[in-house]
C-alpha cells in the first residue's frame, strides 16, 4: 500500500489509525435491504441469517457468505444486496414524500432505490453518465418494480440546461479516488496517488457548479464519496459553503452511528466502523436559485396509441388520461409532462412496450411497475414448484382467464404472462431466467 496514502490516514485517524490498518484485512461486511415486503413474511419463505442495520428502515447485515442472486425472492426485488455504509447518506434527510429528486451519479442503483422508497407520490430522476452503467441502473430499479424514475445519461452540464431550478433534492454520491473501498477492492489499493485526489477533487467542484443550478431554494444536497481525502470531502463541503448553503445535521437516529468529520455536521464510516469507507454531508441551499422553464413537448398524431390505449383498457385498471408517450418505437408511462428530447433518456418513467404489426406488445417493466393495476392475476407461493419453472421461462399450468395478466408471489410482482386454455405463456426475459431451479424437490 502506498506509503504516502498511510501517513496521511495516520494523520487523519491518529489513535484509530492501528484499528483501521487491522481492519483492512478482515472481511468485508454484507448487507440487504428489504423491498416492499416486512421482515416476517421474509424469514419465512429464505433462510438468510439477518441483523438489523439501525440506521435504515429496511436495512439489514448479512450473516454469511451465502449467494442468494438466484432465489427467486431477488428476481422478485423483494431485497437489494447494497454495502452497509453506502446507505447511511440518504438516511441523513427525512423525506415528506412527494419530493422531485436528483440522483446525479446514480448506477448502480443502491441509492436511488431507497430514494424511490421514500418518496411513493414523487418523482426521482436517477442520472449515470456511462451509457453501460446506465443499463444496469435500469435493469436494477426496473427488478424492483418502481414506476416513478426518469433515468437519464447524461453530464451534469446537459441535465442542468433542461432541470434548471426543479429539485427539491439532489444527492451527489461524488466519484471519487475510493480510498473507502480498499478493503474490497485491490485496485483502489494499488492505484493510490495525490494527483488523484486532486483530479477528482477538481472534477468534483465541476458536477457541484452544474447541481446547484438544479436546486431550488431551501432545498436540500446530500453529498457523498467513498473516500476519506480532506481535499474530496471537507474541502468540497466547504467549497458548497460558499455558493449560498448552510450545513444541517443529520437525522439523530442515522448520525449517532457514524464517525465525526473533520468539520460540524460532516460525518465519516471507516472499515472499523461496521462498513466500507463513506463521507456524507447535508446541505440546505439558503441563496437564491433559477426558476424552472419547462420546454413544451410537441404533439405528433400517433395512429398506434389508440392500440396501446385499447392494451391498457382491456387488461389493466389505470386511468387512460395518464401521460402516454412515444420515443423511438417505444411507448412510456411518462412522469413529466414537458419536454425531453436534448436528454439521452433510458426511461421516460414506465417502458410499456411497442406496437408491432397492429399488436401491442407488453414489455417486463410494465409488468413490473403496474402488475397490480393487471385485471388478470395469478398467486403462487415461492415454494410452488412453478415459480421456479417459470423463473427458467417455460410455460406454467394455472388457473387463469384468458389474456394477459401477471403473477404475484407474497405481494410481489413476478412478471408478465398470455393465458389461453389455462396455460401461461411465459413473458419473463431470457436474459433474466434462471438456468437452473433453486429449490431442490
Amino acid at each position: 500500500m502506498n506509503n504516502e496514502y498511510l501517513e496521511r490516514m495516520k494523520e487523519l485517524l491518529k489513535d484509530r489509525y492501528d484499528s483501521y490498518l487491522k481492519a483492512l484485512d478482515e472481511k468485508p461486511y454484507r448487507s440487504i435491504r428489504l423491498n416492499k415486503i416486512d421482515i416476517d413474511t421474509f424469514n419465512k419463505n429464505i433462510n438468510m441469517p439477518l441483523e438489523k442495520i439501525e440506521y435504515d428502515m429496511d436495512g439489514y447485515y448479512l450473516l454469511d457468505d451465502n449467494k442468494y442472486g438466484n432465489h427467486p425472492y431477488h428476481h422478485l426485488g423483494a431485497f437489494y444486496f447494497q454495502e452497509p455504509s453506502a446507505m447511511a447518506p440518504v438516511n441523513l434527510l427525512k423525506f415528506n414524500g412527494d419530493e422531485k429528486v436528483l440522483d446525479l451519479c446514480a448506477s448502480p442503483g443502491g441509492k436511488s432505490s431507497q430514494i424511490l422508497r421514500r418518496i411513493p407520490n414523487g418523482l426521482l430522476v436517477s442520472n449515470e453518465i456511462d451509457a453501460k452503467r446506465s443499463q444496469v441502473l435500469f435493469s436494477n430499479l426496473e427488478r424492483l418494480g418502481y414506476s416513478n424514475a426518469i433515468i437519464t445519461n447524461n453530464s451534469p452540464h446537459d441535465l442542468a440546461n433542461v432541470f434548471e431550478g426543479y429539485f427539491d433534492v439532489i444527492l451527489i454520491d461524488a466519484p471519487c479516488s475510493g480510498e473507502g473501498m480498499m478493503r474490497k477492492e485491490e485496485e483502489a489499493r494499488n492505484g493510490w496517488t495525490l494527483d488523484n485526489v486532486i483530479l477528482c477533487h477538481n472534477r468534483d467542484i465541476e458536477i457541484i457548479n452544474e447541481a446547484n443550478k438544479m436546486l431550488k431554494k431551501g432545498g436540500h444536497l446530500i453529498y457523498s464519496t467513498c473516500t476519506f481525502s480532506k481535499e474530496e470531502d471537507e474541502d468540497i463541503v466547504e467549497y458548497i459553503k460558499t455558493l449560498g448553503y448552510k450545513l444541517c445535521e443529520g437525522l439523530d437516529n442515522t448520525v449517532k452511528h457514524l464517525s465525526k468529520g473533520l468539520i460540524d455536521n460532516t460525518y465519516r464510516m471507516y472499515p472499523m466502523d461496521k462498513g466500507e469507507g463513506q463521507f456524507m454531508a447535508l446541505l440546505e441551499k439558503e441563496s437564491d436559485g433559477l426558476d424552472f422553464r419547462p420546454k413544451k413537448n410537441k404533439i405528433k398524431n400517433d395512429k398506434e396509441i389508440d392500440i396501446v390505449k385499447k392494451f391498457i383498457k382491456d387488461n389493466t385498471t389505470l386511468d387512460l388520461n395518464l401521460n402516454i408517450i412515444k420515443n423511438g418505437n417505444r411507448y412510456y408511462l411518462s412522469n413529466v409532462d414537458f419536454s425531453l428530447k436534448d436528454l439521452n433518456v433510458k426511461n421516460f418513467g414506465v417502458e410499456l412496450g411497442e406496437v408491432i404489426n397492429n399488436r401491442f406488445e407488453p414489455y417486463h417493466h410494465f409488468f413490473k411497475a403496474l402488475g397490480h393495476y393487471f385485471k388478470n392475476k395469478v398467486y403462487l407461493s415461492v415454494l410452488d414448484s412453478r415459480v421456479d419453472h417459470y423463473l427458467k421461462g417455460e410455460e406454467i399450468i394455472c388457473d387463469s382467464l384468458p389474456g394477459y395478466g401477471v403473477i404475484v408471489v407474497d405481494g410481489l410482482i413476478l412478471g408478465g404472462f398470455k393465458a389461453s386454455n389455462n396455460h401461461l405463456k411465459n413473458h419473463y426475459p431470457k436474459g433474466l431466467r434462471n438456468t437452473t431451479l433453486y429449490f431442490e424437490r
